[in-house]
């Protein structure tokens, strides 16, 4: 396959990408789009295909897992972060490597969902327990906490999936406002992929348990800013519906 310029590469983000991540995931093009563009652009004259990007992706998550549970804890906080940074790239790379391609499809983007919330899930479980291991008298075990962080972050984003779907279906075509929650979220949402980072400076100045803590109010607030906000615009769409069928009262003559 052909060499796609990275100048197109650029200017397809630009054009298709960069507005919706600005919105809900600043973190990302902060931190991992320009690695990722360098490494869709490299791919392509090597035929690998997004599908088989992401799948790279999905082997490095239970990597990251016995990382933490067999290695000693120093060491396995470098590993873990290495590989959790690798897998952002990663997930940022394939999507741009389908477009550059001209290989977008329905499978990629589900099976590039399910590996994101299957990298959430394990990645907060894996700080929790490698915390755990560096406090082993702990009171309350970190890796429980990471684990809720892990349940609250998937509840999160199913509840933006299908409320995006419904939505959708009740006002179609409806131009889309800002609210506060929005603003709210697309802050909080930025902040998810900076999970890695923020867990390995907090680790280096030895309050691990600090960032779990912070990992725990962070989730809440993401799932309560979901769901609060989706259950207003819900409400709003309801209001407008039933103005819109009540019947017109008869003039008086």
């Amino acid at each position: 396959m052909r060499r796609v310029p990275f100048a197109s590469i650029l200017a397809d983000y630009r054009d298709r990408k960069l507005k919706e991540e600005l919105a809900s995931d600043w973190g990302s093009l902060v931190f991992y789009r320009l690695p990722s563009f360098v490494l869709a652009w490299a791919l392509v004259p090597l035929g690998v295909s997004p599908n088989q990007l992401t799948l790279l992706g999905v082997l490095l998550v239970p990597t990251m897992a016995a990382a933490c549970w067999f290695l000693p804890p120093d060491q396995a906080m470098w590993v873990v972060t290495l590989l959790a940074l690798a897998f952002n790239v990663i997930d940022c790379a394939d999507g741009v490597l389908a477009r550059a391609t001209n290989q977008s499809s329905l499978s990629g983007r589900y099976l590039d969902f399910a590996t994101d919330i299957f990298y959430r899930a394990v990645a907060y479980g894996c700080y929790g327990l490698i915390a755990d291991r560096i406090w082993p008298g702990a009171s309350f075990p970190w890796v429980a906490v990471g684990l809720c962080c892990a349940m609250l972050v998937t509840y999160a984003r199913v509840n933006r999936i299908y409320a995006e779907k419904l939505f959708a279906k009740a006002a179609p075509g409806a131009p889309g406002q800002r609210s506060l929650f929005d603003l709210g979220f697309s802050f909080l949402s930025g902040l998810d992929t900076l999970l890695p980072l923020i867990t390995f400076l907090a680790w280096l100045l030895g309050a691990l348990w600090l960032a779990m803590v912070w990992f725990l109010i962070y989730t809440l607030a993401d799932a309560a800013v979901e769901v609060v906000g989706n259950y207003l615009k819900a409400r709003d769409i309801d209001s407008r519906d039933e103005g819109r069928s009540e019947p017109e009262t008869p003039a008086m003559s």
